[in-house]
């Protein structure tokens, strides 16, 4: 019996498909072997590094499939790959329905990126002010330290008693050189957010927070405010109020411009 070259080939192509079933059917008995709460941990881990690798993981086998949506899933998933607003140009509804989804069950989830970038939304976009405290402060319970930063700020632009109490949390937020290089951290990730929405909230348009009642002398380099990464610009500064007037005035920096008159 004489087999053909091509029948040789069908063989083959026939072989290696069985070899790769056989080894996707051994991994999925592999993964089924294992705990759950290891199963929810690996995929957690991964949804915290990328969305992606997420999605990678889900689509790869019906275990992970089912754990990717577990409650810790969420609460640790990155936001890294979501762009602050959605391009409408570039994506359609369907895409953005999807997204805002997601983002939907990591708030639901506890998940503190999510609360803290919808808690920032909310209050400067002027959309949900009185619930953006209530995002931040589930933040910052959750540990987000960029959620403590803006509720300070918050509070310094609400004046009175507030004022007070945000003074003194920047200030705190800012006494050693390690957490000072932390709370620019915070601060530049707010001054992204806030140059990428439209800023509506006229409790923050206008008339400037009251500066340091001492009017203590501060040394102003190159220009100050700045953001250098290097230079400590508090090293010269007196007191709280000072502190929290560094602030300020780099997010009325960025902050639109309103016409008083």
């Amino acid at each position: 019996m004489v087999i053909s070259r091509h029948s040789k080939k069908i063989t083959k192509i026939r072989g290696t498909r069985n070899n790769k079933l056989i080894m996707k059917e051994n991994f999925s008995s592999a993964i089924e072997s294992l705990p759950n709460e290891l199963l929810t941990e690996i995929v957690a881990r991964l949804a915290s590094t990328s969305f992606k690798n997420y999605i990678n993981a889900k689509l790869s086998c019906k275990v992970f499939h089912e754990v990717a949506n577990e409650r810790y899933v969420y609460q640790n998933a990155t936001l890294a790959e979501f762009s602050i607003e959605p391009s409408w140009e570039k994506e359609n509804q369907e895409k953005i329905n999807k997204v805002a989804s997601f983002l939907e069950l990591c708030r639901e989830c506890g998940n503190t990126e999510a609360l803290y970038r919808k808690g920032v939304m909310d209050f400067f976009k002027d959309d949900m002010p009185e619930l953006a405290s209530e995002f931040l402060k589930r933040a910052a319970k959750g540990g987000h330290i960029g959620a403590f930063y803006v509720i300070g700020i918050i509070m310094v632009f609400m004046g009175g008693e507030f004022k007070q109490k945000g003074v003194k949390l920047i200030g705190n937020m800012k006494k050693t050189k390690q957490l000072r290089k932390i709370t620019r951290e915070c601060r530049k990730k707010l001054i992204e957010i806030l140059t990428h929405i439209w800023v509506k909230n006229s409790l923050v348009l206008g008339q400037r927070p009251n500066r340091c009642t001492i009017q203590h002398q501060r040394i102003r380099r190159n220009g100050w405010p700045h953001d250098s990464e290097d230079e400590d610009e508090d090293m010269n500064v007196h007191c709280d109020a000072c502190s929290c007037d560094v602030e300020i005035d780099h997010l009325i920096n960025v902050l639109p411009k309103v016409d008083m008159y």
